[in-house]
């Protein structure tokens, strides 16, 4: 029972070993609560928390389990891994404590593996010493000893070594039975030793001098070994270090179970009167028991009714700190399995929600791959299209083109055909009075000829030789017009006037104008003079010098100037095709030119048949 009392001790003490030299424990959490209302930051906070745990273990465990697990939630919160895994180690205790050591390895190897996150080496290697002692009361022997020999290898290595010296205590405490350890077990206990100078005031000295006694007991110097407890008592209770002392009395109560006869219930006594002295009433509660025990079977009724008291007064405490600060730790560990299980099952399912954020992905990257490439098929289709319809455009307006060509050479034949034939009764023309001067100049030789008959000849070639003119004068007319410089300039016209000049030209007798006095067209004087002479020359020439022709001249939206007179042999059909070149027929030179000069002045010509009358009209804007 000592033994393993002792080795939770040992195992308890990580916690403590920076507190230098204790006082009453209440008065130490009192400084940690005031603390705990002083800090600000969340880290620090859950700092005191964590100590407020680890000391109300050795009073209170139910406490140090709240604390822990207020600890643990603030820590989880803030993502603190420090705090965190603080938290898990007095979990880790609280359940040791409570003889439940597979809930203790749980949480003992969650805060080492959050220590080793940390690099925290001092930490890990506590940590690596508790999980042995967890599986060494387990039963799992080569686990403990796989943790232990971790611990001790580790310990080597750190700066600050007083973790070391615990760890080589409870070497020597695990293996202090074991003969084939007895040597290690002594270099662990002189090593401890060298590493204790170091730190003056240090708790692990009163173990290794009561490791000591201990050895002195086993080897049947037990007066020896009481004196050396009750001088380590002694100065303990100097220093300060009521937790050690309390525990070092119990040493005798050890010896005295192992066949040293020795008187334990004064000392006892004395632990106990400590105890209440220093407010540390909860921890006595097996040393309160074996006194009753010890009383009750006596017959001192006054020291059992005192330690009877006092029992029932740590039953009251706990039952009150039980019912203000009790939580079901049973159920918390089952809750938190659960937890664990929901975790595991939310992880499963954030995998499964991966793979199917995964797969939408992939199809959402294959469809956006299809889509670019639809968009590239339909950007390479329309490219081709466009260049399939410029090219139609290039070839429809190629064929445009060719026509216009073909057009224009068409019509270049026929002006050139036109002109062909335009000399060709040119040569006619200047043929005939060229003749009739030959013939006068003959008939000038011939003396004999009879003057009537030469007079005759005569006139012959003067009406001949006009007549040659006025063609050669139009002709010359027409080419002017067909001259890259001309430039046709609209200028009013005299309608009236201009019809009252050619009638002077016309061979035709009766003629009847039906024109405003005054009005004006715009136009080219000499060509409008040119196809007034001529579409009256055209109409004595058709109607055969029969009937009236008769000159009308309408305002419209264009001035439509008509010329109507009687024919007997054209036809409709003739009259649309009028102003058209015929090969032999020297009119229709006339016409075209006439049709070309009321182009160039932008009017318009036709020429139509009518109940055997044939109507030659044109039109031009009036000048304003």
């Amino acid at each position: 029972m000592r033994k393993v009392f002792l080795h939770i001790i040992f195992l308890l003490f990580a916690g403590l070993l920076t507190s230098g030299r204790l006082t009453a424990q209440d008065k130490v959490i009192r400084q940690l609560r005031n603390s705990l209302l002083q800090q600000t930051d969340s880290i620090a906070y859950t700092d005191v928390l964590n100590q407020l745990g680890m000391q109300y273990h050795l009073s209170n465990i139910d406490s140090c389990f709240w604390y822990a697990v207020k600890a643990r939630g603030i820590a989880t919160r803030h993502n603190d891994t420090r705090g965190l895994a603080g938290a898990l180690n007095n979990l880790s205790i609280f359940y040791a404590l409570k003889d439940n050591q597979k809930q203790a390895i749980e949480y003992g190897f969650k805060a080492l593996l959050l220590y080793r996150e940390l690099e925290d080496q001092q930490n890990i290697c506590q940590m690596l010493m508790n999980l042995s002692v967890y599986h060494f009361f387990e039963g799992m022997k080569p686990e403990s000893d796989q943790y232990l020999y971790q611990a001790m290898n580790l310990g080597k290595t750190l700066a600050r070594d007083s973790i070391y010296s615990l760890v080589l205590i409870n070497y020597a405490s695990r293996f202090q039975d074991d003969s084939t350890h007895r040597d290690s077990v002594k270099w662990a206990v002189e090593k401890s030793k060298e590493i204790i100078r170091k730190y003056p005031g240090s708790r692990d000295i009163y173990y290794i001098q009561a490791f000591e006694a201990d050895e002195w007991m086993k080897e049947g110097e037990g007066a020896k070994a009481v004196q050396r407890i009750n001088e380590l008592t002694e100065k303990a209770l100097k220093d300060g270090l009521i937790l050690v002392a309390i525990d070092l009395l119990d040493h005798i109560d050890v010896y005295r179970q192992h066949g040293y006869p020795a008187d334990a219930v004064p000392e006892k006594e004395r632990a106990f009167a400590i105890g209440i002295q220093a407010g540390y009433l909860n921890m006595m509660l097996p040393t309160v028991i074996g006194l009753y025990r010890h009383y009750a079977q006596g017959n001192n009724e006054a020291k059992k009714a005192y330690y009877g008291k006092a029992l029932l007064e740590i039953v009251r405490q706990r039952l009150r700190l039980r019912s203000s600060n009790h939580m079901n730790y049973l159920d918390y560990f089952l809750k938190e399995q659960e937890l664990n299980e929901w975790q595991l099952s939310n992880r499963v399912q954030e995998q499964r929600i991966a793979r199917t954020v995964m797969k939408r992905k992939s199809r959402q990257q294959l469809i956006g791959f299809l889509a670019g490439f639809l968009l590239l098929m339909a950007g390479f289709t329309l490219a081709r299209y466009r260049s399939y319809k410029n090219l139609r455009r290039q070839e429809q307006l190629l064929r445009e083109m060719n026509d216009a060509i073909s057009e224009k050479n068409q019509q270049l034949s026929v002006h050139d055909d036109f002109k062909n034939k335009l000399i060709a009764i040119l040569a006619r023309d200047f043929r005939e009075p060229l003749n009739d001067i030959i013939r006068v100049s003959a008939l000038f030789r011939n003396k004999d000829m009879e003057q009537v008959q030469m007079q005759q000849i005569i006139d012959e070639a003067v009406i001949s030789s006009r007549k040659t003119l006025v063609i050669f004068d139009n002709i010359l007319r027409w080419i002017r017009s067909q001259l890259s410089g001309f430039v046709y300039s609209p200028a009013p016209c005299d309608l009236s006037l201009l019809f009252e000049q050619a009638l002077h030209h016309t061979d035709h007798p009766q003629v009847s104008l039906h024109i405003t006095k005054g009005l004006c067209l715009a136009g080219d004087q000499e060509m409008l003079l040119f196809i007034n002479r001529s579409l009256l020359h055209c109409a004595a020439k058709l109607s055969g010098g029969k009937g009236t022709v008769v000159v009308n001249a309408v305002e419209e939206e264009l001035v439509k100037v008509s010329i109507t007179f009687e024919v007997n042999d054209l036809t409709p059909a003739m009259a649309a095709h009028l102003f058209e070149y015929r090969r032999g027929d020297d009119l229709s030179v006339t016409l075209v030119i006439c049709k070309d000069f009321m182009d160039k002045m932008g009017g318009q010509i036709s020429a139509e048949v009518v109940d055997k009358r044939m109507v030659v009209s044109y039109g031009l804007p009036r000048f304003n």
